[in-house]
């Protein structure tokens, strides 16, 4: 299984068969595009958050050493 599966959910069929948005479910479906987005955000607040408990925790350890 790879690391970043594909998110297309039709990635096989035709275009023209292809329902258009809102066509089979509601307007506001997200799109390949903003999944990819969301989930390298994800990932990016993630090690951002992971240096600054570490930052945090190293600073700690020198103030009571």
């Amino acid at each position: 299984m790879p690391l970043l599966s594909d998110l297309d959910l039709h990635p096989a069929t035709p275009l023209r068969v292809q329902p258009s948005l809102g066509e089979w479910g509601p307007g506001t479906i997200v799109t390949t595009r903003r999944k990819k987005l969301t989930r390298v955000l994800w990932i990016l607040a993630f090690v951002i958050v992971a240096a600054g408990i570490t930052a945090f925790a190293y600073y700690a350890y020198r103030v009571i050493t």
